[in-house]
């Protein structure tokens, strides 16, 4: 049995081992210079690839559960450590390489497939991919030659440029298409491989990007860039009906929100969408949960007036010294609709306008910001969407329409929160179709 690999991320190589150690003569096509370059960089280089606590998939949560349910979380641990890496359990279930360096798991996975002779061709791009008439299949594309890399006087070295493209043709007796989604298209992924699984009509569900930063009107944000502050946010639709929650660390940027609680709620925006932010953590020390949510402000009103008397004789610009920086400070003022009543004694201040400390509590519970799309693949660490699960036997990963046809990974519709979910299904579904019979 000849098997062949579309794909040399973390789940065409863990189908490859897989399906190596099973028997099989294997062969895995990769479209970039080097396998593996996103595994790479997971986890700002960290490598988290696994999460031990309960799965959590916004997209294809049924399938990635039954999935799972064939590999669980003691399975892919166990993967890892018989690859020679040993792993570190961290907050937040995210589990990491003993050595925290991505790079020792993707030299365990290298020696792994060399010891099992595993053939990997790179440079190698499947551009098509039919079912022979006699049985098995054949992918159809090119492999590139590229001029040497240029030095650069910084030290790096600027990639060489393409010299040629040669046709080429590989077969294989069964295909996993693991070519990942249109997420980062600097590692390699940029959805070509969708059309390789459509070919055989399956469905795809519309891709986007998914753990990415926020755009936002940069006019109001641009004094907090560079601010992190811990928050719950919500992304409301047109409407002003919920779309998605998250909480934690949120980045202002000079063009939006980023920080792994803003990313997450990428995956669901949409035109018209607006951005809410519980700022009472950051500010106040008070969490969304013991505020009972943005709509119950009586607890952080009454803080802010503890600290009105305390500070009676100071400008209302000073209220949240020692709380806020001055930059979050002034833009709640603004939200507030405070701002021109900065300088005034918060006495002279609360007897004109009793209603201040109501409207400055409200500022600092629904922080606004206006949400004018996200950064895009460029930027995306995940794709939401892909080929529709349906299509796909979840115990095999072998496709319903096809017999001998599998894809695993994020070419498939389900995407993870941010955490090392999304490389676990990598893992997982690449070890389930490369095991498969």
């Amino acid at each position: 049995m000849h098997t062949l690999i579309i794909g040399g991320g973390a789940a065409g190589m863990a189908a490859a081992i897989a399906a190596a150690r099973a028997g099989q003569t294997v062969t895995v096509l990769e479209r970039g210079r080097r396998p593996l370059k996103k595994l790479g960089v997971t986890g700002n280089g960290r490598g988290n690839l696994l999460n031990a606590g309960a799965p959590d998939y916004p997209g294809g949560a049924d399938f990635a559960a039954q999935v799972l349910a064939a590999m669980p979380y003691e399975r892919l641990a166990a993967f890892w450590e018989d690859l020679g890496v040993p792993l570190r359990l961290e907050e937040e279930g995210r589990v990491y390489p003993a050595s925290f360096l991505a790079s020792s798991a993707v030299d365990a996975l290298l020696l792994a497939a060399r010891r099992l002779n595993v053939e990997i061709i790179v440079n190698a791009r499947a551009a098509e991919l039919v079912r022979l008439p006699g049985g098995g299949f054949e992918a159809r594309g090119t492999v590139c030659r590229y001029l040497p890399d240029v030095s650069k006087k910084n030290g790096k070295a600027r990639p060489g440029a393409l010299a040629e493209e040669t046709p080429a043709r590989w077969r294989g007796d069964r295909v996993i298409v693991a070519a990942g989604g249109a997420a980062a298209p600097a590692h390699g992924t940029d959805g070509g491989a969708y059309g390789l699984l459509t070919a055989f009509g399956h469905a795809l569900t519309p891709p986007r990007p998914a753990l990415c930063a926020l755009l936002a009107d940069p006019e109001p944000l641009r004094a907090l860039a560079g601010q992190r502050v811990r928050a719950a946010l919500r992304l409301l639709d047109a409407r002003g009906a919920c779309l998605a929650e998250s909480r934690g660390e949120a980045l202002f940027a000079p063009d939006g929100v980023s920080g792994i609680a803003a990313m997450q709620l990428a995956r669901w925006w949409k035109p018209g969408s607006a951005l809410r932010m519980d700022l009472r953590e950051a500010v106040l020390g008070l969490s969304a949960a013991e505020g009972g949510g943005p709509e119950a402000l009586t607890e952080t009103e009454r803080l802010l007036r503890l600290r009105a008397q305390r500070r009676d004789g100071c400008p209302l610009s000073e209220l949240l010294t020692g709380a806020a920086s001055p930059a979050l400070n002034d833009a709640l003022l603004r939200a507030a609709g405070l701002e021109r009543h900065s300088r005034e004694p918060l006495r002279q201040l609360l007897s004109a306008r009793p209603g201040a400390l109501a409207q400055l509590a409200r500022a600092i519970a629904d922080f606004p910001v206006s949400v004018t799309g996200t950064r895009g693949f460029d930027a995306a660490q995940v794709t939401a969407g892909g080929a529709a699960t349906g299509g796909f036997d979840p115990r095999t990963l072998q496709s319903r329409l096809c017999p001998g046809l599998y894809a695993a990974g994020e070419v498939l519709d389900v995407d993870g929160a941010c955490g090392g979910f999304n490389l676990m299904f990598a893992v997982a579904s690449g070890l389930v179709a490369g095991g498969a019979k």
